[in-house]
């Protein structure tokens, strides 16, 4: 089971990207969605040591040529960020989506999709929508839907 992990305050330049513990670096692209109807995507685009461009399914592809950086930030920085991580093997059915190490329940959907402006290609999102591509350099999207107890749902912001 692969852990992958997203620290942030909101803002693409303090955000901190983790696969299975160790901080990576490189990353152009996430396109995280998870819905309760079964929907699950886990792209990373990211340039690997060897300067080529790779997309890769987060949770069942082998991540060649990753850049593993040193963290970027001390424990007394990381108390001001949310920690967001999905633990799964690929399917569905056996992932878990924590927020600050806690387990979160009555999760509808969740949807992040953060592009750096070094990704001025069409990017992940492209692969997904006949929509044009957006011409925003930076994209900093990150929602969770929760279902209430009376059946109503709620979007929150992940960070």
């Amino acid at each position: 089971m692969k852990s992958f992990s997203i620290e942030s305050n909101g803002r693409l330049e303090n955000t901190a990207i983790y696969l299975n513990g160790e901080q990576i670096g490189g990353v152009k692209e996430i396109f995280l969605n998870l819905d309760e109807d079964g929907a699950f995507d886990a792209i990373l685009r990211y340039e690997g040591t060897d300067k080529s461009i790779y997309t890769k399914q987060i949770f069942t592809d082998y991540m060649e040529n990753i850049k593993v950086r040193p963290p970027a930030y001390s424990e007394e920085e990381a108390e001001n960020l949310q920690l967001l991580t999905i633990e799964s093997d690929g399917d569905i059915e056996d992932t878990v989506v924590l927020r600050n190490e806690e387990p979160l329940d009555g999760i509808v959907s969740l949807f992040v999709h953060l592009k750096n402006n070094a990704a001025k290609d069409g990017g992940i999102k492209a692969m997904f929508s006949r929509a044009p591509a957006s011409t925003e350099p930076i994209v900093f999207q990150a929602d969770i839907t929760f279902r209430n107890s009376d059946g109503s749902t709620e979007v929150e912001g992940v960070f």
